[in-house]
């Protein structure tokens, strides 16, 4: 039963004093989590059997990174996007432990996406616009979309890498066909903004989660919808399907974070929290569940990264 899969897991919490979490994000390999937080430079922390390694600090990141992701590709796991607030997105080489290229972008980085292949780089910007960079070349984005119509929250890439999703606050997702960026469908997720997309690996589904506070659950074969599971009380922030998209993890403002059966949308299990879950992520690779908090001054309650996993 769903239930029972997280029956031996339980919470471990990272030494982390670098404020509340903006991000977070697996090494494609799953031997790395990466946090962002408000206060202080990026950190790494190792995983291995047994435990973690303490926290590295990456601090030629400088403070003020907002959005992290590791690259995807198993040929190229070394590599770490990181986007700053202001114009600028860096890669960082773990192997040489440096900076090793400046993306110029044209706005505040809102969002940031690698394709499954590791060849581009999605940005989404403040602005209301659109960056891809070909990672073969990347002084200039190869793609800049206006967004003016359709102001995007995050931007996805389909398993094949041959579509391009973008949730708006307009409560849709667009589908573009890659590399060409024609439009072809428009998706009418939600009644109001559509803050969150989730791709199962294994390309069976599409999960969207909005400000209606509903998780609306997407055949790929169509785009057409298989569930709404009511997963909680208040807008939907975060959603995420583990690596073999059995489950899908998902976070609001209410002080939990759930975990659904992708098939059926039955509850498996869910997590209490003491603050707003500001970022969450499946290990790549097994059912390891990495989330990250806002903490809260009023409470003297401090921001933490935890992971949830098999004890």
């Amino acid at each position: 039963m769903a239930s029972q899969a997280f029956q031996n897991h339980k919470e471990t919490r990272m030494h982390w004093e670098q404020g509340a979490i903006y991000d977070l994000s697996w090494s494609g390999d799953g031997g790395l989590l990466t946090a962002a937080g408000a206060k202080g430079p990026v950190r790494s922390w190792r995983l291995e059997r047994g435990g973690h390694k303490e926290g590295e600090e990456l601090k030629d990141l400088g403070n003020d990174i907002e959005r992290l992701a590791w690259c995807p590709a198993l040929q190229n796991p070394h590599t770490l996007a990181a986007a700053a607030y202001e114009k600028c997105v860096y890669l960082w080489d773990q192997r040489a432990a440096s900076v090793s290229a400046k993306l110029a972008t044209g706005g505040l980085n809102s969002d940031i996406c690698w394709s499954p292949s590791g060849k581009y780089l999605a940005v989404v910007n403040r602005e209301e616009s659109l960056e891809i960079f070909d990672m073969a070349n990347s002084q200039a984005p190869v793609v800049v979309a206006d967004l003016t119509d359709a102001v995007a929250c995050t931007v996805k890439w389909d398993t094949s890498e041959r579509l391009l999703l973008m949730s708006t606050h307009q409560g849709n997702v667009e589908v573009y066909a890659w590399p060409s960026m024609e439009h072809l469908t428009m998706i009418p997720a939600h009644a109001a903004s559509c803050n969150a997309i989730g791709v199962d690996p294994r390309a069976r589904f599409l999960a969207t989660g909005g400000a209606d506070a509903a998780m609306n659950i997407w055949s790929t074969d169509d785009y057409s919808i298989m569930r709404t599971v009511d997963a909680h009380e208040s807008p939907l922030l975060l959603v995420d399907f583990s690596y073999d998209g059995r489950f899908i993890a998902s976070a609001s403002d209410d002080l939990a974070i759930r975990i659904h059966d992708s098939f059926s949308g039955d509850r498996a299990h869910q997590l209490a929290v003491s603050s707003l879950t500001t970022a969450l992520e499946w290990h790549p690779r097994n059912l390891a569940l990495a989330y990250g908090s806002s903490g809260s001054a009023k409470a003297s309650i401090k921001p933490t990264v935890t992971i949830f996993l098999k004890s």
